[in-house]
């Protein structure tokens, strides 16, 4: 009998998980077990979990509605996972590491000899990066800061479940400070991006030093999820670095009145933006403005995660 593989991240065997949450996402070469990131549990399994990915393989029958996965998505995808996982590296090199895979793998038109070049990227890039090159590239990323002032004031318009946050001062503060980003002028907007962008240097990474992988689960957790980058690579990478650019704004918001953000501030802010994210109001309520840029979605992503 024929038989495919069957990957159980470790975080469906947390021991707060309701195995009835557990999703089974069926392609025809393998079985990916998963959670949605709607629930604050789920959150805290898959984001604050060190060991969240260790991976567990069992075999099984394939399923007979299984999606049809390309090889070279396949290849796509386990490179993508490769970049954002480079080690020593912040989140915004291993993001820009993936967009210039992503552009490179564009290139390739030669079916027969595609996963073998994609396979090879990740490791070129960690070379890259061990001798700084990554990093020079990255930093001649020109400063645009129009995409991110607009995400910032569309954070004002998302319909989130504020009853998700946790019960503290900070959550009641919150949702009518957000609500204030849609009314800002231009130069306000670029204010506010500015004082979020100190707030995030001077805090943000003391706010992870327990807990240093929590962002990088995050791009893991949807890069494995969602078979990323499917049909349309280029959209693909800019709806994921507008989602991560709006999640690191909530974390700064958050912590910009000198609130402290604890890991569970984290799991929980989390699971209010993907509640949002996987509903049918983000349909209505996002506009990633990427005309500001002519269309060229891996522009408008680079501008998202240049400093």
């Amino acid at each position: 009998m024929n038989v495919i593989n069957c990957y159980q991240p470790e975080f469906t065997q947390h021991p707060a998980i309701d195995p009835s949450q557990i999703l089974d996402c069926h392609y025809q070469h393998e079985t990916r077990r998963s959670l949605l990131l709607n629930e604050f549990a789920h959150c805290v399994a898959v984001i604050l979990d060190p060991q969240a990915f260790t991976l567990h393989i069992d075999t099984r029958a394939p399923d007979v509605a299984a999606h049809v996965v390309s090889p070279r998505l396949q290849c796509l995808n386990q490179a993508a996972i490769d970049c954002v996982t480079l080690p020593e590296l912040d989140e915004e090199l291993r993001l820009y590491a993936l967009g210039v895979m992503l552009s490179t793998a564009s290139n390739i038109d030669d079916e027969t000899e595609a996963c073998e070049k994609i396979a090879r990227m990740p490791g070129c890039l960690a070379n890259h990066a061990i001798n700084g090159e990554l990093q020079r590239m990255y930093a001649e990323l020109p400063s645009i800061d129009l995409l991110k002032n607009r995400l910032i004031r569309e954070l004002g318009v998302m319909s989130f479940d504020w009853n998700r946050l946790p019960d503290n001062p900070r959550s009641q503060t919150l949702p009518m400070q957000i609500s204030l980003l849609m009314l800002q002028d231009a130069s306000s907007e670029a204010q506010m991006q500015q004082q979020l962008a100190q707030v995030w240097r001077e805090r943000g990474a003391a706010s992870l030093a327990g807990q240093p992988w929590v962002l990088t689960h995050y791009l893991v957790y949807r890069l494995y999820h969602d078979m990323f980058p499917g049909d349309n690579a280029a959209h693909s990478y800019l709806q994921l670095t507008c989602d991560f650019f709006q999640l690191k704004t909530l974390f700064s918001l958050w912590m910009i009145d000198g609130t402290e953000l604890t890991p569970e501030d984290m799991a929980a802010l989390i699971g209010l933006f993907e509640h949002w994210r996987i509903s049918d109001a983000q349909m209505q309520e996002r506009d990633c403005m990427h005309e500001l840029f002519a269309g060229n979605d891996l522009l408008a992503a680079f501008s998202l995660i240049a400093r």
